[in-house]
């Protein structure tokens, strides 16, 4: 006797994707405060070194998507936690540490930009934003989820490059308007423009191609607008 194997229903994926979110961020705002408030050396580097794991391959997509080359998204990352492990004191007042990494991050890439290409002002870089894009929903099959990622990919190359970016922080990584604006230069308000036009040429270009599960992420990030 066989046993039929149910394919998972939206709902079910959509429960399942936002317990695998929340559960990683609770990780990183507990190994945050256990870093920042720790009397003991030994559950400082402990804490330290989570935070690096659980930030570090995220971090090093993000600057290739901005353009950079792996090296010097490794110096990147390597300043960052050191910068952050010797000014750990002055930074208890942080709440967010995603925000707050992705935003260090991105102003030390694009300052080594400007020194190594002589110019003043780094808000006149251009910036083009490519996605790497990673399906981590475990009820399906690893073949589905290369093929989500792989119709994503797609889907997102018809989109700016600050929708592009935009949607990448806010549904590959959480983050709010208002930490999407600071780390974008722009008003909340506009970021929340950005994305709902960017959702909407997402939701238009995904039905043509008749993916349900696709359509199930679609409705999944609309849900979270």
């Amino acid at each position: 006797m066989h046993t039929r194997y149910n394919q998972p229903n939206s709902y079910q994926r959509q429960v399942h994707l936002i317990m695998h979110k929340d559960g990683k961020n609770l990780q990183r705002e507990h190994y945050w405060h256990l870093f920042v408030n720790s009397d003991s050396e030994e559950n400082r580097a402990e804490s330290f070194s989570s935070l690096y794991r659980l930030f570090v391959n995220e971090l090093m997509a993000y600057g290739r998507g901005l353009g950079f080359e792996t090296v010097i998204c490794e110096d990147g990352v390597h300043d960052v936690f050191c910068t952050l492990y010797s000014h750990r004191k002055r930074l208890k007042d942080v709440t967010d540490i995603t925000a707050y990494l992705f935003k260090s991050f991105r102003n030390t890439l694009l300052n080594a930009y400007k020194q190594n290409a002589h110019i003043s002002d780094v808000e006149t870089v251009q910036i083009h934003f490519s996605t790497e894009v990673n399906v981590t929903d475990t009820l399906i099959s690893e073949e589905q989820r290369q093929d989500v990622a792989e119709t994503v990919a797609k889907l997102l190359e018809v989109l700016t490059d600050r929708q592009r970016e935009a949607i990448y922080l806010r549904y590959m990584h959480g983050m709010d308007y208002h930490d999407i604006a600071i780390l974008m230069n722009m008003h909340p308000d506009s970021v929340r423009k950005i994305v709902y036009r960017a959702m909407t040429t997402l939701r238009e270009k995904g039905k043509q191609l008749h993916n349900p599960l696709l359509s199930a992420l679609i409705t999944y990030w609309l849900a979270t607008s």
